[in-house]
């Protein structure tokens, strides 16, 4: 005896059409939403989120450090993990996080992931280490910056308020303005020409440095956001070229940069590149 009855070839056909349209007419399922730092994520940056996890074939890692030099940067361990770190006493925001993806991102693509200087006989000084340092990650990040900041703005962020609130606080400010050096002001004003998408502000921070005398400053800054946005930067290489004339033009009193070469270093599924800059004073 058969214990399974025969289902007549007409039921079967119909029950597999309802399923079907069932099937069809059920919402789709949506991506799961990203929730790091306890922040629900928009669509995009979620996207992105799961993008990054993708180039990387590693989840996105986060922490919370107690003590960091800036209020959040990205880093790749070295077993190729991607990680957004974001200091214990600042607020997570998603710009924060969509920014430090973007980061992750670029490094997957080639980008510099750290610039090291090598400097020409007679002129490492702690100080001069410093400087360097200071100064490339300001430079470097500003060009980074100026190349992703419209897709955060595509996306309904505002990547440089948080700048443009400090500069608020540097029109206030009287003694530490005064303590900065030229290099120092010019930096100030090149970063906020390349990332700040404000006419009037812009146009408000050059008044102030005229008023200031600081105009050799200021021309210095603008030359190096000319260099960027004249340039246009969109590899890797093209973006070291950048880079090297904007330094150069900053110090192009004292000192000559020069890449000498790249060093790529696997890290899990992608290469992280070390970039080695000669730094040679100049001739007097």
């Amino acid at each position: 005896m058969n214990p399974f009855p025969k289902v007549p070839s007409c039921t079967l056909i119909s029950f597999l059409i309802v399923l079907a349209t069932f099937a069809s007419c059920s919402p789709p399922r949506e991506e799961s939403r990203a929730q790091p730092f306890g922040i629900l994520l928009g669509p995009e940056t979620t996207k992105l989120w799961h993008e990054v996890e993708a180039l990387y074939r590693r989840p996105v890692r986060t922490e919370r450090p107690s003590e960091l030099e800036t209020n959040a940067e990205a880093v790749v361990t070295d077993d190729g993990t991607p990680v957004i770190r974001i200091g214990e006493s600042v607020a997570p925001t998603e710009v924060r996080i969509a920014h430090e993806l973007l980061h992750l991102q670029m490094v997957s693509e080639g980008f510099a992931y750290s610039i090291e200087p090598r400097f020409s006989s007679g002129s490492v000084t702690p100080e001069n280490l410093a400087l360097f340092r200071r100064t490339a990650e300001v430079v470097h990040n500003g060009i980074l910056h100026w190349m992703f900041y419209p897709k955060l703005r595509s996306m309904g962020l505002n990547p440089s308020e948080e700048f443009s609130g400090q500069l608020d606080a540097f029109f206030l400010g009287s003694a530490a303005p005064d303590a900065m050096t030229k290099q120092g002001l010019a930096l100030n004003f090149f970063k906020a020409s390349i990332e700040v998408d404000d006419a009037k502000l812009q146009e408000q921070l050059a008044d102030h440095y005229l008023a200031r005398g600081w105009e050799g400053p200021l021309n210095s800054a603008r030359a190096m956001a000319e260099t960027v946005t004249n340039n246009r930067p969109d590899s890797p290489q093209r973006e070291m070229d950048v880079f090297l004339e904007c330094m150069n033009s900053l110090f192009k009193e004292s000192v000559r940069f020069s890449v000498l070469g790249q060093i790529p270093r696997q890290r899990g599924a992608i290469q992280v590149f070390t970039v080695t800059v000669l730094v040679e004073a100049r001739a007097r």
